[in-house]
Parts: structure tokens; C-alpha cells; sequence
């Protein structure tokens, strides 16, 4: 820099945070929850902002704070579930023995919708609500985890796991199965590992 140069002055207080606070993150992850419910009582038409805010004893000011429209917040909402549902899939996909991949893919598909049936009722259910680009994102993410369970279909066929067919049938069968169970299953009766045990029994053992 010359004699000549007058360097700009500094701007003056703290940097603004990159990332979130864990409280943040916190209370958006409580907003997505309730959001699920309200969603899946209500559906995604006649639920509400004031509704979301209502549930979580905030006003729907606050609540403004995370989301600015609606639509927003189902996006939210769907991408926990596939981000949820992408989070264990590829792992399990890397199990060596077909039987085994298939059976834990299986089991993994079933006690994740069971475990959660209003965010799940939500992903399945209200999918008109999306706008476009959050539509076309979610269904790219949802081809890649089907994806999973066409290779395991596949490679089960190939060692006499399964008798021969359409792999990619098969794969959305199998999930359509497992993923049913957000219509019915009640966690106070009905419990998950017997459930997804079944699920795994009923394709693979009775085949």
C-alpha cells in the first residue's frame, strides 16, 4: 500500500455466526415435530402456522424466527424423513452376505417408518404441498434410497435368496410393506421388533 493509500476502516462489532446456535438447531428440531402432528391431524391444508405455534406455546411471531411461509415448514419436515431414512441405508448396504443386506435393509425400512408414524403420515401422505424444486429434490433423495433395496433385491435373486423377477417390483413392494404401517401401528400395542421380524419373515423365509 503507498503513503498515499488510506486504508477503509474496519467494520465494527462481532462477525455474524456461519453456522447456528444449538439452540437453534434445538427449537427447529421441536418445530419440525409438532409440525408432523399438526400436519398429520390436521393435513396440510387445514393445518396452520398458528396451529404449529399454538402446539408449542409460542407466538406465531416467533415462529417466523425459523420459517417464513408454510411450505417451509413441510419441506422441513420431509427432508428429516428422507434424511432420517438416508442416514442408515447406505451402511447397510454394504453387508457382504445378500441375505443378510436384504434382511437388515428390510428390518431397518420397517422400524423406521413404525417408529415415527406422524412424520412418516406426513411424507407419504401430503406430498401436494410440496413446491416443485422441494418436490423434485425429495424425489431424487427417495430414488436413491429405493435404489438400495433394487441392488439388494438383485443380488438375493442372484444367490437363491429370492426366486427370480423384476428386482425393481420386488424393491417397492417390499417397502410399500414395510411403510404401511403409519396407517395402523400403535406403539402403546404393538411392538417394533416384532413387527420388523415379521416383515423380514415374510419376504424372505416364506419365499
Amino acid at each position: 500500500m503507498s503513503a498515499n493509500q488510506v486504508e477503509p476502516p474496519r467494520k465494527r462489532g462481532r462477525p455474524r455466526n456461519v453456522e447456528p446456535s444449538a439452540e437453534y438447531r434445538e427449537r427447529l428440531t421441536d418445530i419440525v415435530t409438532v409440525a408432523a402432528k399438526v400436519f398429520h391431524a390436521k393435513g396440510y391444508e387445514a393445518g396452520s402456522l398458528d396451529d404449529v405455534a399454538a402446539a408449542l406455546g409460542m407466538r406465531k411471531a416467533s415462529l417466523y424466527y425459523y420459517v417464513k411461509r408454510k411450505s417451509d415448514l413441510l419441506r422441513l419436515v420431509f427432508e428429516r424423513a428422507i434424511t432420517v431414512a438416508l442416514s442408515e441405508v447406505d451402511r447397510l448396504a454394504e453387508i457382504d452376505d445378500p441375505e443378510e443386506r436384504l434382511a437388515a435393509l428390510i428390518r431397518y425400512q420397517a422400524t423406521l417408518v413404525a417408529s415415527d408414524p406422524p412424520l412418516f403420515a406426513v411424507f407419504f401422505g401430503q406430498r401436494s404441498g410440496l413446491e416443485d424444486a422441494d418436490l423434485a429434490d425429495i424425489s431424487r433423495k427417495e430414488r436413491r434410497y429405493i435404489r438400495r433395496f433394487v441392488l439388494a433385491v438383485e443380488a438375493a435373486m442372484e444367490a437363491d435368496v429370492l426366486p427370480p423377477g423384476d428386482a425393481r417390483v420386488m424393491a417397492n413392494m417390499i417397502v410399500g410393506m414395510t411403510s404401511w404401517s403409519y396407517k395402523w401401528f400403535d406403539p402403546r400395542r404393538d411392538a417394533i421388533d416384532t413387527f420388523a421380524d415379521s416383515c423380514v419373515e415374510l419376504v424372505i423365509r416364506h419365499v
